[in-house]
C-alpha cells in the first residue's frame, strides 16, 4: 500500500503538471485553478503538500494550508473572530490521477491532513467543495467536516465546511438521526433554505454514478 509523504520544492513541477491535467477534465467551476506560486508557498511558507507516488510518478497530492497572520483565511468566510483565525487549517486542493481514482485516496488525504493540522496546533479544519463535485463532497463530509454555509467563491458555488479538531473534540456519528432532512447536493435553493433555518449538512450519501449525492441536514443545536 502506497503512503502519503510530504513533498518538497523538487516536486513542484510534478504537482503543477498533475493539477492542470486534472483541472482540464473537470467541468468549469468544480475546482479552483491555482497559480504556480500558490503551490510553491504551500510547500513550506504557509502549509504543507503531501503526495503519493507510483514508482517515481506523482499519482496524487493534497494541500494543507496553515495560514499565517495576514494570509488569506477561510475563517473570514465563516465570520470567525480574529482571535480564532490563527487556529484555522485549510483542507485545500487535491488531485488524483484518473488511473488511481476509486481507491479512497480523497478520504485518506483529508484524514491525513487533519492529523497533521492537529500536530501543528490547529484546532479548526475548514474546507470548500463545489456542490457539483460529487466525489470530493462525499469524501470530505465522510471525514466529519460539516456544511455550514454556501457562497460564491473560486468562480462558482462553494459549500463551506468545518470540523473542530481540538484534543477534546469527539468524532461525529456515522449514523444520521431519524430527524435528518435530506436533499440533493445540487438542489441549491433547498440547501440555502436549510442553512438559513439553522441546519448544517452532516451526512452525505451517494445516489449512484453521475447523480448528485444526498446531504443529510441536522439542526445546529443537535449537532
Amino acid at each position: 500500500m502506497s503512503t502519503l509523504t510530504r513533498l518538497d520544492p523538487s516536486h513542484l513541477p510534478a504537482i503543477i503538471a498533475l493539477h492542470h491535467r486534472v483541472i482540464a477534465d473537470l467541468p468549469p467551476g468544480n475546482a479552483a485553478t491555482e497559480t504556480d506560486q500558490f503551490f510553491a508557498d504551500h510547500l513550506d511558507a504557509c502549509g504543507q503538500i503531501f503526495g503519493v507516488f507510483d514508482d517515481d510518478r506523482l499519482m496524487a497530492y493534497c494541500v494543507l494550508g496553515l495560514p499565517r497572520d495576514g494570509d488569506p483565511n477561510f475563517g473570514t468566510d465563516h465570520h470567525l473572530p480574529p482571535d480564532l483565525l490563527g487556529q484555522v487549517a485549510h483542507i485545500d486542493g487535491v488531485a488524483v490521477d484518473p488511473k488511481w481514482r476509486g481507491q479512497g485516496w480523497q478520504r485518506r488525504m483529508v484524514e491525513h491532513r487533519i492529523e497533521i493540522a492537529r500536530k501543528c496546533g490547529r484546532t479548526i479544519a475548514l474546507s470548500t467543495v463545489a456542490p457539483t463535485n460529487f466525489p470530493s463532497l462525499i469524501s470530505t463530509v465522510s471525514t466529519g467536516l460539516a456544511i455550514h454555509a454556501l457562497i460564491a467563491k473560486f468562480g462558482g458555488n462553494r459549500f463551506l465546511l468545518r470540523r473542530d479538531i481540538g484534543p477534546d473534540q469527539d468524532a461525529k456519528s456515522d449514523r444520521a438521526p431519524d430527524t435528518a432532512i435530506w436533499c440533493a447536493s445540487d438542489d441549491l435553493a433547498t440547501c440555502r433554505k436549510l442553512l438559513d433555518d439553522g441546519f448544517i449538512g452532516q451526512f452525505c450519501q451517494s445516489s449512484g454514478r453521475g447523480t448528485a449525492p444526498r446531504i443529510g441536514w441536522a439542526s445546529l443545536t443537535s449537532a
